[in-house]
């Protein structure tokens, strides 16, 4: 898959400048069909307590390791023009902080304008088509290069990200860029940007989203499958998997019996409840 050669020096500077691109219908349909083959008998799967098949938390269904069932997706994960792209923006070839398939099992009221902590990009990849009934992302251009200031930030809900109030900072609506495109379409973003999840009346959107990072960062602790590893480059193993430092970065659960990988520190019985809530709701609408 040759796509990513389409990235380009403009597409850098846009990068830094805007703190984002959106690359409409980038990602062939045949590959996006594999990678969703690949994921549907995890999707299929649920559990509440740890396992490594999909995990349900509020209007969410994970595939926390996407190494374990889909080469397909690290491979354009890996992608070796993305790669030498990323190389360009870091000064150096990057690490994989993480790596991940969403699913919107509910429709929601979406989420508010945030900037997430810390450094490095974020690639979202669409399985499904950005559609505002599905869920598509909104950014407020050149906000990355913004202080977020205390008189327009909003009440934090997680501490994973910082909220803000578009009408108390110094955007307007007329600052949002909307993701366009059709299924395949690639956003890659500086995770300091604000962005937003508008509200959106159907569930089903996919996503896969990758995270990554300086080189000799933190990442989680993926998963991944032997023979999978056998048919990645060498080049393609180091940023998977080498070139993150050995500090460990928090998962979304606890991975079997070691609870200070889980992020949201979500205990057992709620974790089952969102199960149950998925199976009854989801039975409910195949009848």
């Amino acid at each position: 898959m040759d796509k990513f050669s389409y990235l380009s020096q403009d597409h850098l500077e846009q990068l830094n400048q805007n703190g984002v691109i959106i690359l409409p219908n980038l990602i062939p349909e045949n590959i996006i069909d594999e990678i969703k083959k690949d994921t549907l008998p995890w999707f299929k799967k649920t559990s509440f307590n740890n396992r490594y098949s999909s995990l349900i938390i509020g209007s969410n269904q994970w595939i926390e390791h996407v190494g374990l069932c889909s080469l397909k997706a690290l491979q354009v994960a890996l992608d070796k023009n993305l790669i030498n792209f990323l190389n360009n923006y870091f000064g150096s070839y990057p690490s994989i902080g993480s790596l991940s398939v969403q699913k919107k099992i509910f429709a929601e009221k979406g989420i508010p304008l945030h900037s997430d902590l810390g450094d490095g990009l974020a690639m979202f990849i669409y399985l499904t088509g950005p559609d505002k009934k599905y869920g598509a992302t909104e950014f407020i251009k050149k906000s990355h290069l913004t202080e977020i200031k205390r008189n327009f930030t909003a009440q934090n809900k997680v501490n994973d990200a910082t909220y803000i109030d578009l009408e108390k900072s110094p955007f307007s609506s007329k600052d949002i860029l909307e993701t366009h495109g059709g299924v395949g379409t690639a956003v890659i973003f500086q995770r300091s940007i604000w962005h937003q999840l508008p509200k959106f009346s159907h569930a089903g959107r996919e996503i896969l989203m990758v995270d990554y990072f300086k080189k000799f960062s933190p990442a989680k602790d993926h998963l991944i499958k032997k023979s999978f590893l056998k048919l990645l480059s060498t080049l393609q193993i180091e940023v998977l998997l080498k070139n993150s430092s050995d500090e460990i970065q928090p998962s979304l659960v606890e991975l079997g019996s070691d609870p200070s990988l889980g992020i949201y520190k979500i205990p057992d019985w709620k974790m089952l409840l969102y199960l149950i809530k998925y199976k009854i709701f989801s039975r409910a609408k195949i009848r």
